[in-house]
């Protein structure tokens, strides 16, 4: 590969049946500060109009790639192999970056050159009301302001909770040297992929500002909870029976498991005569109705307005952001 002639990023869209936002989430690309970047769209079988609407998109640095259905393992393999940037970053296509984000990730892994991940956290959209949450997309997770630096560290806090988002900065070489991701995961592959980084020795470094903006959509694969309960069971089991890593890790994943299996098969469910379980579904019900901003904060909004205009005026599909106050 050329170094000179490559982009100095990568970025990689796995699309299935989103012709309603993957628009958005390109423009969210087109508007970032760093304009050395490629983007490759790989459309994972879709049977609405998504291949064509990035079609529609004129923009030489966007490739689309189409393949049947095999799920958004094998989607984003597809995208990694083709990337020729530096640095390549994930993004889900219904989610969409702020304006800084390639130039502050990018800027992160320039000052800390011995990390081989940075990752960051996202505003929240309602996607039915178009509100922004108060508290980041990770919030719930407890993400640690300063994470451990030591790789056998951050696997051990990482292994405990997911608290890494989806949309990440990774080197070249880091995802050469792990093999991308594991395409028996439909849900939780971006947690594998991440403890596996981590196990083989790379550094993650965390940016400080929200630098993505999450589409909550009710039906998405990350609702879906059973599934995900059996994906991180598969996760657990891995690390315990599979992966080189230290006795106390291995240990940490049996028992992490054996919670998790017990909550796939529904031992631990809600039940009306649990004074607890209903406290907490009050709680989330309040939550919900308090913890939006009444419009959405100057920077957000500015970032969101920009993305709608530039979809509505570069692909005749008008707005992609609707019910926003």
């Amino acid at each position: 590969m050329d170094e000179q002639s490559s982009p100095r990023c990568s970025v990689v869209v796995a699309a299935h049946n989103s012709a309603r936002t993957v628009a958005a989430t390109i423009a969210s690309v087109r508007l970032q500060t760093l304009d050395d970047w490629e983007l490759i769209v790989v459309d994972d079988g879709s049977s609405d109009r998504t291949a064509e609407i990035v079609e529609t998109i004129d923009d030489a640095r966007i490739r689309l790639v189409r393949q049947a259905n095999r799920g958004p393992s094998a989607a984003r393999n597809a995208g990694l192999r083709l990337a020729r940037g530096r640095l390549i970053s994930t993004l889900d296509s219904d989610d969409l970056w702020m304006p800084n984000y390639l130039e502050h990730m990018a800027g992160v892994l320039d000052r800390h050159p011995d990390a081989g991940v940075a990752y960051t956290d996202a505003w929240a959209l309602d996607d039915a009301t178009g509100r922004i949450r108060k508290t980041s997309a990770m919030r719930y997770q407890r993400p640690p302001v300063s994470p451990p630096a030591a790789p056998p560290a951050f696997l051990a806090a990482l292994l405990e909770r997911n608290f890494v988002y989806n949309s990440v900065t990774m080197r070249r070489e880091v995802v050469e040297a792990v093999g991308g991701y594991d395409e028996w995961f439909w849900v939780a592959e971006d947690w594998e992929l991440w403890l596996r980084i981590a196990s083989k020795g790379f550094r993650f470094v965390r940016a400080d500002d929200l630098l993505a903006i999450y589409r909550h959509r009710a039906g998405s694969l990350h609702t879906q909870h059973e599934r995900m309960f059996a994906g991180n069971c598969r996760v657990y089991e891995l690390v315990e029976n599979e992966w080189d890593v230290p006795a106390e890790i291995k240990e940490q994943a049996r028992l992490l498991a054996s919670v998790y299996r017990r909550k796939a098969n529904g031992v631990r469910g809600f039940s009306g005569r649990d004074p607890l379980a209903l406290a907490r579904i009050v709680k989330r019900a309040v939550e919900r109705r308090t913890l939006w901003y009444g419009s959405p904060p100057r920077e957000v909004a500015v970032a969101l307005d920009a993305i709608d205009a530039l979809v509505a005026g570069g692909t005749g599909h008008g707005a992609a952001l609707q019910h926003r106050n």
